[in-house]
């Protein structure tokens, strides 16, 4: 959310202590959220709840580019619960409420005049806490849970459309089902009755009991028309996975070049300048390669290790891998 102290989080382990805390920094916010949205982008959201296959992803995505960092899901979990709390407290002061604009260029919310902030101050005191707060990724968060906040609920999504719709035929099956218990029940009709009535039709108009093969002839022919609207809603569901197939996978080879880029744009000087920097600390000539590995895998250190005078770079470095 805003420019705060970076949180720290940590996870049980399985005799019971705390695993290795971490300190969740602004990029590491970043990615976490933007990952999150791909993964809402490409379907790993059901019915406003991330698969276990989404999380999988998005922690692979955080050690891919933090690989030095403990992350684990539950600490995913755990940090993605917080900034939710946050831009919940967020959105649902500001939002509708007129006077008050979020600009995408200062992250902050900004108010028609200063009476304009201090009438909302002095109604909900908290709303002090936005006057000069930045609110980092306020639009991302509010793909992700500004519609649940607005109406209150999940969205209906088309896979909810579709369980409706099935629930819908499966309780008018029940209905006719339990209406035909019924007569049964009360001997207002028996099962040969039912049947006659609904298989005997000569004309529009006219009913009389069909013959064996005549029944026959009907099952057979129920039955071909079962199998060609089976073949025809197997065709427009293969059709239908195909194209969100193709979909997935340009959604996916976008997101993984935009991940390169910037896992790429980290480094703060050209790789072959990291290794003439390695080699100007006289290192081990079996030290080298491992240094010059570390470096370009861990530009933080870089800064690092250049900030320190010439003469101590060598002994903080190897202490480092």
């Amino acid at each position: 959310m805003g420019r705060k102290r970076s949180s720290s989080s940590s996870t049980p382990t399985a005799n019971g202590g705390k695993g290795e805390s971490l300190v969740w920094s602004e990029a590491m916010d970043e990615v976490l959220i933007n990952a999150f949205v791909h993964q809402q982008d490409i379907g790993n959201r059901v019915n406003g709840t991330f698969t276990t296959h989404a999380y999988e992803n998005i922690v692979n995505e955080l050690k891919v580019a933090f690989p030095d960092k403990p992350i684990d899901k539950a600490k995913v979990m755990n940090r993605m619960k917080y900034i939710k709390k946050g831009f919940g407290a967020c959105y649902d002061l500001f939002r509708n409420l007129s006077g008050f604009s979020w600009s995408s260029a200062t992250n902050m919310w900004s108010a028609d005049s200063d009476d304009v902030w201090n009438k909302l101050i002095e109604s909900h005191p908290e709303a002090a806490n936005w006057r000069n707060k930045p609110i980092m990724h306020y639009q991302s968060l509010e793909n992700l849970y500004g519609q649940d906040r607005a109406n209150g609920e999940n969205a209906e999504t088309p896979s909810e459309i579709r369980q409706r719709l099935a629930q819908q035929i499966d309780d008018t099956e029940s209905e006719s089902i339990a209406a035909i218990d019924r007569m049964v029940a009360n001997n207002e009709a028996t099962l040969g009755d039912l049947y006659n009535e609904n298989t005997s039709s000569l004309d529009g108009n006219k009913k009389q009991k069909l013959t064996r093969e005549e029944v026959q002839a009907e099952i057979i022919k129920g039955i071909q028309g079962v199998a060609e609207a089976i073949v025809k809603s197997t065709e427009v569901l293969v059709n239908a996975q195909n194209s969100q197939t193709e979909q997935l996978v340009k959604a996916q080879s976008s997101h993984t070049e935009q991940l390169v880029k910037a896992q790429t744009s980290k480094l703060s000087m050209p790789a072959t300048e990291i290794w003439t920097r390695v080699v100007e600390l006289d290192l081990d000539p079996s030290k080298r390669k491992l240094a010059y590995s570390f470096l370009v895998k861990n530009p933080d250190m870089l800064e690092a290790v250049l900030g320190l005078p010439l003469e101590e770079r060598k002994e903080y470095l190897m202490e480092l891998i």
